[in-house]
């Protein structure tokens, strides 16, 4: 290894404690010199080193900083392909599950150029974000599969809640909001074994605010999106993106064995934003306004129109709008 990868090393296995440049010399066997060069190209690097008169060097939890190695340890030894920017991480993802990669196998990336939502919209995706897309191969029917966006939505929510302790709401199908404007999306997709003609995987892919500050948003999407925290220097001290990036996929691979019982429907209708409320339902560019009434067993959204008539919504290319 080099200098520089000897240092980050050292600091990696020393954490929780400040290090002396005394000790690092001696045992890397380099100079005070070397050391100091080494620290501030790490922290160009985007490493965030504290450095204390009398106590030496401290590495910091960076927020910006996803780690390859850190992830996989969180992770129990799923594989993790991390990138600081892509395309799509479900592009490449249904790449890798076409290729026969693993359950659990998760893609993370900190921007993307080509990010996507549902119906083929543009997905914004600057710094400041965590994009990941986990390949699934759950063993259930396939119509059970299309319960998989749901499941996720209460994984993320979960997830952030337990290592952020913040609430977020579901709105169907695959939105979760935090202080009324949207701070996550997820697309699930399929891919095909076409020599079988079966669903052989699912790729759940989940685009999570975190850290973006509202001036990087396109102008038009400032008064709907928001990110958990405002910026970097906003992040609690120590709240590190790695561990919440592997209990957001450790929650949704742990659902995702729970498709077939639908036990976490429940907990999908109790963080709903939709339910009770009137909303707008966008559908073959016709808007009608309905009560939604309940999110059924299938995780279908039932409607109420203003006659009187009844409908169950599944999610195809049907568009909710919040009337808030």
């Amino acid at each position: 290894m080099s200098t520089v990868q000897d240092v980050l090393a050292f600091l990696h296995i020393h954490e929780d404690t400040y290090v002396s440049g005394q000790l690092i010399a001696q045992n890397l066997g380099i100079s005070r010199s070397a050391i100091w060069k080494a620290i501030e190209l790490l922290r160009d690097e985007g490493h965030s080193i504290d450095a204390v008169t009398n106590k030496g060097y401290r590495l910091m939890p960076n927020l910006d900083v996803l780690d390859k190695n850190r992830l996989e340890t969180l992770l129990g030894g799923f594989p993790v392909h991390l990138f600081d920017t892509i395309d799509s991480t479900n592009r490449f993802a249904k790449q890798l599950a076409a290729e026969g990669s693993c359950h659990g196998t998760v893609v993370v990336s900190a921007s993307q150029s080509q990010g996507r939502g549902r119906l083929g919209r543009e997905f914004s995706s600057p710094k400041g974000g965590l994009y990941m897309s986990i390949i699934l191969r759950p063993r259930c029917k396939t119509e059970e599969a299309l319960l998989v966006t749901s499941a996720a939505a209460v994984a993320v929510a979960r997830a952030v809640e337990k290592v952020c302790n913040l609430e977020l709401g579901i709105k169907w199908v695959n939105d979760l909001f935090f202080r009324k404007r949207k701070v996550c999306g997820i697309l699930t997709e399929g891919v095909i074994d076409f020599e079988a003609g079966v669903l052989s995987s699912l790729v759940v892919g989940i685009g999570l605010n975190y850290s973006t500050p509202s001036a990087a948003f396109e102008a038009n999407l400032r008064s709907v999106v928001t990110s958990l925290y405002d910026g970097p220097s906003q992040v609690p001290p120590f709240l590190d993106a790695n561990v919440l990036v592997a209990e957001i996929v450790r929650t949704v691979v742990s659902l995702s064995d729970l498709l077939p019982d639908r036990s976490f429907l429940q907990e999908y209708r109790d963080r709903s934003l939709v339910l009770g409320n009137t909303v707008s339902v966008v559908q073959a560019k016709k808007t009608k306004t309905a009560l939604a009434l309940e999110i059924d067993d299938d995780a279908h959204l039932v409607v109420e129109y203003g006659d009187g008539s009844i409908e169950s919504l599944g999610t195809g290319e049907i568009s909710i709008r919040l009337d808030v």
